[in-house]
């Protein structure tokens, strides 16, 4: 099982933040990071297990 969480935006004093987490029961092939994935592999990704 995996955890991931991410977060956008400057923080509470500057400004609004979002946070988001997501727990994942089987490994992705293939994703490690996704801000170094093509937008063609990401759309690969999603149509695979999703």
């Amino acid at each position: 099982m995996l955890c991931g969480i991410d977060e956008a935006g400057r923080g509470p004093i500057a400004g609004p933040l979002v946070v988001a987490g997501v727990v994942i029961k089987k490994e992705i092939k293939g994703l490690n990071d996704s801000k170094v994935l093509s937008e063609k592999k990401k759309r690969s990704l999603i149509s695979t297990y999703y």
